[in-house]
């Protein structure tokens, strides 16, 4: 079953232009099938929509959440440790 990550964005920091989430869930030390952002700039408006579409169009099993702040060119800050919203 693959495995998701939603990172749940904090902070008024914009994020780096060439910004890959699957190369910034690696660098989390989260290692995902596919990686989601929330924030009120990029991706999904809420943790709902993005485990829902995680679920339902990505076939992951097991998604797990993530509160990380953007830290200008240099990626993302994890804030907590990710927490398992189902699988």
């Amino acid at each position: 079953m693959r495995q998701g990550l939603i990172v749940y964005l904090v902070g008024s920091q914009p994020l780096p232009e060439a910004f890959d989430p699957k190369d910034a869930g690696r660098a989390l030390g989260h290692p995902a099938d596919r990686v989601e952002l929330v924030s009120r700039d990029a991706g999904f408006f809420s943790v709902e929509d993005a485990w829902h579409f995680l679920a339902t169009q990505g076939g992951c099993g097991r998604i797990d959440l993530m509160v990380a702040e953007a830290e200008g060119q240099s990626g993302l800050r994890p804030l907590s440790p990710a927490v398992r919203l189902c699988g």
